[in-house]
């Protein structure tokens, strides 16, 4: 985890507060516990003056290490959306669908497991 928090350049980590101490957390790295409301104080509500295009980063996933250090494969916003829509297109999903997501968002393909119905109006039912 401190690798690939080191790796990614990552400048804030979401994390729960029973997590908190348990994480590897690299100097300078700001770490904000969602179930803090009160910490949340410090941001803005307001979206930040980002230009938006489909080249920009939308996730990087990081590989088993099986063969070594893990690796980070970056995916941008273009190439994503486009499945999205193509996979809405193909199941002919609506707002009155809704799917059960069951995969680790660690996965790299649970990303269709949630933000293809919510992309295309559906729901989604995330089990515990």
């Amino acid at each position: 985890l401190l690798y690939m928090m080191q790796d990614s350049r990552a400048q804030l980590l979401l994390t729960h507060t029973s997590a908190l101490q348990q994480l590897p957390i690299p100097e300078g790295l700001e770490a904000l516990a969602i179930d803090r409301t009160e910490e949340w104080a410090d941001y803005s509500d307001t979206a930040p003056d980002v230009v938006l295009d489909g080249d920009n980063l939308a996730y990087v996933i990081y590989t088993s290490g099986s063969t070594g250090l893990p690796k980070g494969v970056a995916v941008s916003h273009g190439p994503l959306v486009a499945h999205i829509i193509a996979t809405g297109e193909r199941y002919e999903t609506t707002p009155a669908d809704c799917e059960l997501h069951f995969m680790s968002f660690a996965f790299d393909g649970s990303h269709e497991g949630w933000m293809h119905p919510l992309i295309n109006g559906a729901s989604v039912l995330i089990r515990d």
